[in-house]
């Protein structure tokens, strides 16, 4: 029988563990869910942005199979009599690091903020469209912190959530359902997914069938790399390596331009971004359209790869119109260099039923702020000038329209963004990782002959002109393809060339097409550094650093021997004193994860340092500033809470 061969074959310890769901933090409870309603944005423009579709199927199953899927029971051998609760119910997925939602006509499945239906996708495994269910920009771009029992909602906020263990759960309980089938008088969970899929339509026929496409979707899953070098853990995505992967092994079958995951970053809080001249922690990309674009491909947006030029090749299923109402949300209609305040998304205030800020301590902390933070991160952002209630703060100075140069033509964008300081990552001392990437990630694009049959294999036909940082500026340049093609120019590439792709069948005019593209150019740049950004909000976006390696405010204020070494994450409970998460410093002792399935970030691994952006007395990379007393730290603190 298929069940002794499962329990006696030599890979049964390697199929235990695939079948064998992680270990998920306890519910948090708590008595209600805020949404502050301070950021800018109506009630109908938080939801319709929790929800809207990117054209990506990043759960590589079919809408009705997840409705279906009931989640992994703790054991494979459980499932010879055990039953659970739905996959998609938010008992489990929030355990995730996931945010309710209600069903609406934005979220009709009552599905957790981040999660949307797309119609019409490609499934791998499968002969025919389906609708799928993708990750929105919300799913990584909305934050929760937890106080006095009560859940707030930060629109535009890291997101909370551990991605990896919602692969690895899937994948379990999708393993599961399909042993089951093959288990005769056992195959329970089987026959309720297919029952709850089918539905009018189940018999043995169509039962068969459904397992036979269950399976081919399990073993084309299968059969992709997943390397993985760096935990991502909760808070975090290695998003520019994973992208990379996507579009350039995934999506081409081309695996050996897999890259192992090993350069985490705390999911980056995108209020007042659109207006940016740089934008990623390492200030590597420009255009707003580009950005999103690349962000929807890592997320499994479907991209043509194998059509000729001009009939199809690079068409994708991401649905630029909606692209461009996020960020039109994001940015606001007036740039705020004119109207000198911020229109679109901006930070959440120190919310009310929090701690009373102390405004003596605050105002202390203004003046070191202003002594030893603006020189980096600009005139502090405070309410009063995001608001235009200060107008003639020195904070709009820092706006600049770019140029660039195209076939030897300057030009220039109309608006005004904020020039941000990008900081040399030897200055800064904070982990490489991260800006390692786009510097010496390379990928094959180039066509190659097929052994044996003395066929050729077609490159990926890479022909796009992007902007690059160069000797006079920013400049235009032609790349194609190569067997050694700079992992940044080739996703540039990929992206410029889908966007003029659907702009090929759009009726949008020129005009229009400049407003989609937010007036700047395709430009990108790799090896710059770390940008420094204007803090306002920063108090809702711990953990802190790019990699998430610091878990409070006062921890990055004090020098790294303080910090802790490791520490827990997969809490979302906020201390709102130090600012940040409150967790505990924990001895890693060789584990990822906890007993409890909160995941120990240990700043000894590659990767993970928490290194860098130093106030102390000592000399060398990454000390910025003198050693702060604990009332400084705690002063400057205070004066944060207020921006």
């Amino acid at each position: 029988m298929l069940l002794t061969g499962f329990l006696t074959g030599p890979r049964v310890g390697a199929v235990v563990e695939l079948l064998t769901p992680p270990r998920l933090p306890p519910e948090l409870p708590v008595t209600a869910q805020v949404w502050s309603g301070d950021q800018n944005w109506t009630v109908d423009q938080a939801a319709r942005f929790h929800f809207e579709s990117q054209g990506t199927r990043t759960l590589p199953i079919p809408l009705p199979w997840l409705l279906a899927l009931e989640e992994p029971l703790d054991s494979p051998f459980a499932i010879l009599f055990g039953k659970r609760g739905r996959f998609v119910d938010n008992r489990y997925l929030l355990r995730f690091g996931f945010i309710s939602a209600e069903p609406s006509q934005h979220n009709p499945y009552g599905l957790p903020v981040g999660f949307a239906v797309s119609p019409y996708q490609t499934i791998d495994g499968l002969s025919r469209k389906e609708t799928a269910v993708g990750l929105t920009c919300a799913a990584c771009h909305t934050g929760q912190v937890v106080f006095g029992g009560k859940r707030y909602v930060i629109d535009g906020g890291p997101a909370a959530t551990d991605l990896g263990q919602l692969t690895a759960a899937l994948g379990a309980a999708l393993g599961q359902t399909a042993l089951s089938e093959k288990i005769p008088l056992f195959d329970g969970r089987f026959d309720r997914f297919a029952r709850a899929v089918l539905k009018a339509e189940y018999s043995d026929i169509t039962r068969n069938q459904l397992a036979q496409e269950l399976d081919a979707v399990l073993k084309t899953v299968a059969a992709q790399p997943n390397g993985i070098a760096v935990t991502e853990g909760f808070t975090r995505l290695d998003a520019l390596n994973r992208i990379g992967n996507q579009v350039f092994a995934l999506d081409t079958k081309r695996y050996g331009n897999y890259a192992d995951i090993n350069a985490p970053v705390n999911y980056p809080h995108i209020w007042t971004a659109s207006w940016f001249d740089w934008v990623q922690y390492d200030g590597s990309i420009m255009q707003p359209l580009t950005r999103n674009a690349g962000e929807a491909m890592g997320v499994s947006a479907n991209v043509i790869f194998n059509a000729a030029p001009k009939a199809g090749q690079f068409a994708s299923s991401i649905p630029f119109d909606n692209l461009h109402w996020i960020e039109k949300q994001l940015a606001g209609t007036t740039p705020p260099a004119l109207g000198k305040a911020f229109v679109g998304l901006v930070a959440p205030g120190w919310p009310k039923d929090f701690p009373a800020i102390d405004a003596a301590k605050a105002a202390a902390g203004a003046a070191l702020y202003e002594k030893h933070c603006s020189g980096c991160h600009r005139p502090a952002l405070t309410r009063e000038i995001a608001q235009g209630k200060a107008p003639d703060a020195a904070f709009w100075t820092y706006f600049k329209t770019i140029r660039w140069l195209e076939n030897d033509v300057q030009k220039e964008t109309a608006n005004a963004y904020l020039d941000l300081k990008i900081i040399a990552q030897k200055e800064i001392g904070t982990d490489p990782a991260q800006g390692d990437i786009l510097a010496n990630r390379q990928v094959d694009t180039a066509g190659t002959p097929l052994a044996r049959s003395g066929a050729y294999s077609p490159g990926l036909g890479l022909n796009a002109d992007i902007c690059l940082v160069g000797r006079n500026g920013l400049e235009t340049v032609r790349i194609k393809d190569s067997a050694m093609l700079s992992y940044a120019k080739a996703l540039g590439a990929v992206v410029q060339m889908s966007i003029d792709e659907w702009f090929r069948g759009s009726p949008a005019t020129p005009g229009e097409r400049i407003a989609l593209e937010g007036d700047r150019p395709n430009c990108l740049q790799a090896g710059g550094g770390y940008k420094a950004r204007p803090l306002d909000g920063v108090w809702a976006t711990a953990p802190f650093l790019h990699n998430g390696s610091v878990p409070t405010l006062y921890d990055l204020l004090s020098p790294v021997a303080e910090r802790p070494k490791a520490f827990l994450l997969g809490d979302p409970r906020f201390d709102p004193v130090r600012v940040g998460l409150a967790t505990r410093a924990v001895e890693p002792r060789g584990q990822t994860y906890d007993d409890q399935g909160y995941f120990i970030l240990d700043t000894s691994t590659p990767g993970n340092r928490n290194t860098g952006h130093e106030f102390s007395n000592s000399k060398g990379s990454g000390v910025i500033g003198p050693a702060l007393s604990p009332d400084e730290r705690n002063a400057i603190i205070e004066f944060l809470k207020t921006i």
